[in-house]
């Protein structure tokens, strides 16, 4: 019998990534229970993309059924100049001269793109200053989910540049205008956020909870309520999980509103 292996675009990473796992192995064993296949084993890669083996007269059903419903990485030559990606910054601060973004590439040739630094500043309009000021005044921090917009693949060197996409931008701009405080949570599940708000008693402060990707969400707080009340509310209930307050009026988005 053969066994079948597939990579998700899903990382999982940080103090419970244990339990991360563990639940979503629970959820594809669920999913495929009916199926003539069975769930060899769950892991992860070095940048924590998941892992999935499988096998049985039903694998390649099952392959494209988890492609389907959580997305699988993909590779070098599958990059298209022009086109929009989702992805997640990474190592921010590892250097001065742009910023990193996973988006998904598996393989030997596993890359992420740089933003470089004179992209940034054109698209922000914050014309000479430093990385460490543009991350800080947008709050581009490690793990949060960006859109980037592939603009060079330089294929001898396996290289790769990208800008920040439209939508991107739009995003950054309305939560710095917006009159509602946000805490970024990343390296939880919705569950365990709902959990530490029903214990803390502060469900009802939270306007809504978005997702922005698989394991990191924003909790928009209702006007009446500072993120900074909601961390020290579930902080205790999901020690070393990062979370980051986003004050509306501190962002520095009025460069963006001439993009």
């Amino acid at each position: 019998m053969t066994m079948k292996q597939i990579t998700l675009r899903r990382r999982v990473y940080g103090t419970y990534k244990g339990r991360l796992l563990k639940s979503l192995q629970s959820e594809v064993s669920q999913l495929i229970a009916n199926l003539d296949s069975q769930l060899l084993s769950i892991s992860t890669s070095s940048k924590g993309n998941v892992i999935i083996r499988i096998e049985g007269d039903d694998e390649e059903f099952v392959y494209n059924l988890l492609a389907k419903e959580y997305g699988t990485g993909f590779a070098f030559g599958d990059l298209v100049i022009g086109q929009d990606y989702w992805g997640q910054i990474t190592s921010v601060g590892r250097v001065g001269y742009g910023l990193y973004v996973d988006i998904g590439l598996t393989g030997p040739e596993s890359k992420d793109v740089l933003v470089p630094l004179h992209r940034l500043r054109d698209q922000t309009r914050m014309k000479g200053q430093s990385l460490r000021t543009i991350t800080k005044s947008l709050l581009f921090v490690d793990s949060l989910p960006i859109t980037i917009r592939l603009v060079n693949v330089d294929v001898a060197q396996k290289k790769l540049e990208g800008e920040l996409a439209p939508s991107l931008i739009k995003r950054t701009w309305e939560w710095g205008v917006d009159d509602h405080e946000r805490l970024l949570v990343f390296g939880a599940n919705r569950r365990m956020i709902e959990t530490a708000l029903e214990k803390s008693d502060h469900s009802t402060d939270i306007f809504r909870i978005e997702e922005l990707g698989a394991y990191e969400f924003s909790l928009v707080c209702k006007r009446t309520t500072r993120a900074s009340g909601i961390v020290s509310a579930i902080g205790p209930r999901l020690k070393g999980v990062p979370m980051h307050l986003l004050i509306p009026g501190e962002l520095k988005v009025s460069g963006l509103a001439e993009v």
